[in-house]
């Protein structure tokens, strides 16, 4: 049987690591792959890098006009041509096992709509740091999950224990973009949670193969997006909106569940209002939503 095509698909912006995220990409043992970069960058470093490698499962789109972050991955699904897609984000690594072993667990497991593996934590330089409490691993062994399961463990958490877009595979078909956005759900854009919100769409149809040992290396920097005051109050915000979300789509059906989630993000609010550092009016807008989520603790039925 021939093997389905997987689409590594490289939303494109930063130049910095993206030399070593393609050649992650390229060098991976699968047979059937082709590699897709959407470049959404201001310069000419990352084209020139793509050409230069002369790979044929290379494929290099230069983006007309800047398409921000939904924008670029959502681009980058409608040029794949792949029944299986990849992400891999422009500053993480792929390890040279990481499609093969993914691609597999949709045939060798029932009913799975994600496969996911974990990943290790790496510095700019490329060297191994340690885990944080999000890249713990899932389990000690490799497994399917049922998909509602760890939806619900990520909820109750309020972490990312699935991994970024650069540690998982899904089928192209399992996904239904709502209104031509990726990472759009009932409604809302989502930026600091847009992978879990993706992910918990794929499970929410079916069911997870968790990889135990570490095919991808996810990289940690200064220049990442995802740091700052007002993002870190950006993504209290999103867990909010999420866990109503979720659970209007079958998660957290219990009481007592989506009550322990509602505390987690109330317990992260908190967190946030006893730093020195923030200004005030993030300071408020962090308080406000801390009272918001009580308040629901309080009501939710």
């Amino acid at each position: 049987m021939a093997l389905p095509l997987v689409s590594v698909l490289i939303p494109a912006y930063h130049e910095r690591f993206f030399d070593e995220a393609l050649a992650s990409a390229r060098c991976q043992s699968y047979a059937n792959l082709e590699i897709v970069v959407c470049d959404d960058s201001p310069g000419t470093r990352i084209g020139v890098i793509a050409s230069a490698t002369g790979d044929s499962r290379v494929r290099y789109v230069r983006n007309a006009t800047r398409l921000g972050f939904d924008g670029n991955f959502t681009e980058c699904l409608h040029q794949a041509r792949g029944e299986l897609i990849k992400y891999l984000n422009d500053d993480d690594r792929l390890r040279p096992g990481c499609v093969t072993v993914l691609a597999s667990a949709f045939n060798e497991f029932a009913g799975v709509t994600l496969a996911a593996t974990r990943r290790s934590v790496i510095d700019a330089n490329g060297a191994a740091v340690a885990d944080r409490q999000a890249t713990q691993p899932i389990s000690l062994a490799t497994c399917r999950i049922e998909g509602r399961e760890l939806g619900n463990l990520v909820l109750v958490n309020s972490l990312n224990l699935i991994g970024e877009p650069s540690a998982a595979m899904f089928r192209r078909r399992d996904l239904v973009l709502e209104d031509d956005h990726l990472f759009r759900w009932g409604g809302r854009d989502y930026h600091c949670l847009a992978d879990v919100g993706l992910w918990l769409r794929l499970l929410a149809k079916g069911a997870a193969y968790y990889h135990a040992a570490p095919l991808c290396e996810y990289r940690v920097h200064a220049g990442q997006e995802q740091r700052g005051a007002a993002m870190d109050v950006a993504c209290i915000s999103e867990r909010l909106h999420m866990a109503r979300q979720a659970r209007r789509s079958g998660f957290l059906p219990e009481l007592a569940q989506y009550r322990m989630a509602l505390a987690r993000i109330s317990s992260l609010a908190v967190h946030w209002l006893k730093r020195t550092d923030l200004e005030a009016g993030h300071r408020r807008s962090v308080d406000a939503l801390r009272v918001e989520v009580e308040q629901e603790v309080l009501e939710a039925a």
